[in-house]
């Protein structure tokens, strides 16, 4: 049975909701939670479940709480019983397989690089975030973890990518591309020029599908994306806000008429099928690739289904035991 240590203080709705989408998860997998957070705090939060399956469950005090806006630097130094540290901390003394936070991202990742390690041989960690596409979901990375990339990071990033997608969406061959500004090989900055060179000196095993410009990335013509962190994070902020500019659109139309209103009702069943693939709730955490362990990061406004989704990639990553396969890749190129 695979054992999740879960951030209770992390995210934008509270404890309440976290715990929600922790009893969702016990409910449906198999797995051991370890509710790590002040003990007085989830102790109340229980009384809301009377159901709870205690026999499954482990409570961690931990008296310190992140704040979403602060520093990732100084709540490493100064809050060390924090419920980000605690829970790492867990994983790193084999306490537990994997460490899932809604919390603040930055302190995640600080404090998943410093207590866990990084793989020998990876240079940079990297957010593998899952992504729809008009031919299923892919896998994008970096997404905010390293905004400043060397040629060699990214080929890093395309070997986790590759695994990330073969192990835990099923992909049988992913085909990995590089986000780039055209499709021809000699576009590019002087970054991304380079690691075209080293991604097609790669092993057949992974299949370098060339340059993707950002038009295409959301028409199934690749498995897995490669960028670095500044531009990855800026695409998928600015896809979030495309997906609520587009549903406010509809709502505004359906007060102008009662011809629009009718358009919209009978669109709604399509634009619900819409709303369900690019809803990130549907695809959980993101996993820090290139961490020695398993730390999930979930979007800070997760509501109960996004947790309980950032619990399940946490157990398919453990049984699949992608750290271990990422470092013997890592290791062979």
């Amino acid at each position: 049975m695979v054992r999740i240590a879960l951030d209770v203080m992390g995210g934008d709705h509270g404890p309440r909701e976290v715990m929600a989408g922790a009893l969702l998860a016990l409910e449906e997998y198999e797995c051991h939670l370890a509710l790590v957070g002040p003990e007085e705090v989830i102790a109340t939060e229980l009384k809301a479940f009377p159901k709870w399956p205690m026999d499954r469950t482990t409570i961690v005090h931990a008296p310190d709480i992140v704040g979403m806006a602060e520093s990732p630097s100084l709540a490493f130094r100064k809050k060390k019983n924090s419920s980000i540290q605690i829970g790492l901390n867990l994983v790193k003394d084999g306490q537990a397989d994997a460490f899932v936070s809604a919390g603040n991202t930055g302190a995640v990742m600080a404090a998943s690089v410093l207590t866990l390690g990084r793989i020998e041989g990876v240079e940079r960690p990297a957010i593998a975030t899952i992504m729809p596409s008009t031919k299923g979901p892919f896998v994008m990375l970096d997404m905010g973890s390293t905004m400043d990339c060397k040629p060699q990071h990214l080929v890093q990033f395309a070997i986790m990518g590759h695994y990330f997608s073969r192990l835990i969406l099923h992909t049988k061959n992913p085909k990995i591309a590089l986000l780039n500004v055209g499709e021809e090989e000699d576009k590019g900055n002087q970054s991304t020029l380079e690691a075209y060179q080293l991604l097609k000196a790669l092993p057949e095993e992974f299949s370098f599908a060339g340059n993707i410009e950002g038009k295409e990335i959301i028409f199934g013509k690749a498995d897995v994306v490669v960028c670095d962190g500044f531009v990855g994070n800026s695409l998928l902020k600015f896809g979030e806000g495309l997906v609520s500019l587009f549903m406010n659109f509809f709502k505004t139309e359906a007060k102008a008429s009662f011809l629009s209103l009718l358009g919209v009702l009978l669109l709604k069943p399509a634009l619900k099928r819409f709303m369900k693939s690019f809803d990130y709730q549907e695809y959980g955490g993101a996993p820090l690739l290139g961490v020695n362990g398993v730390s999930m990061i979930a979007h800070g406004k997760s509501n109960r289904r996004a947790i309980k989704h950032a619990i399940r990639n946490g157990i398919q990553t453990v049984e699949q035991d992608m750290v271990a396969r990422i470092a013997k890749a890592v290791v062979q190129s």
